[in-house]
């Protein structure tokens, strides 16, 4: 198996700006690490660019499968301004959703008590464009990169001006 790939699933993620500034941001930091997607590896049929649509390919592939607010509401955990949850009860539910671990990243200041993001782990079997994605059952040599509170607060996503 090599690496890891790290996806963050939405809705939960507040992330405003430029669609173009955040894509680019993924694939600079989880893309440019994968070997496989070096022009090297792809002999004399590369053609410039062609990995960074593999990339994406895969990772929205795998991103239609981990619905967050689905296997969130499924534990009742819904959003909620006021409502405080349990860290475990989220993680847990995730986990068992995805069949791997989660890290799970919170804003809110000082406090850490937003939720904001959630990171799948996965291995990949073989290469990232034709490989098999494997659930982590450990969080590997990054450990856990989560810094939330023992209890968290899952807000209702803000409407774009687009959508008012």
């Amino acid at each position: 198996m090599q690496g890891h790939i790290g996806l963050t699933s939405g809705p939960i993620s507040p992330y405003s700006g430029p669609n173009s500034r955040l894509w680019g941001h993924e694939y600079n930091k989880h893309g440019t690490c994968i070997n496989t997607l070096a022009p090297t590896c792809y002999g004399p049929d590369y053609r410039a660019g062609i990995e960074v649509i593999d990339y994406f390919t895969r990772a929205a592939a795998l991103f239609r499968t981990l619905d967050t607010y689905t296997a969130l509401a499924r534990a009742g955990i819904v959003p909620d301004a006021a409502k405080l949850y349990p860290l475990a009860d989220v993680r847990d539910a995730l986990e068992r959703f995805a069949g791997g671990r989660v890290v799970l990243r919170c804003g809110g200041g000082r406090a850490r008590d937003v939720l904001h993001e959630a990171w799948y782990v996965y291995f990949v079997k073989g290469s990232l464009q034709t490989g098999e994605f494997v659930p982590a059952s450990e969080l590997g040599r990054e450990g856990n990169a989560g810094n939330c509170a023992s209890e968290v607060r899952y807000l209702p996503k803000r409407p774009r001006a687009d959508e008012l």
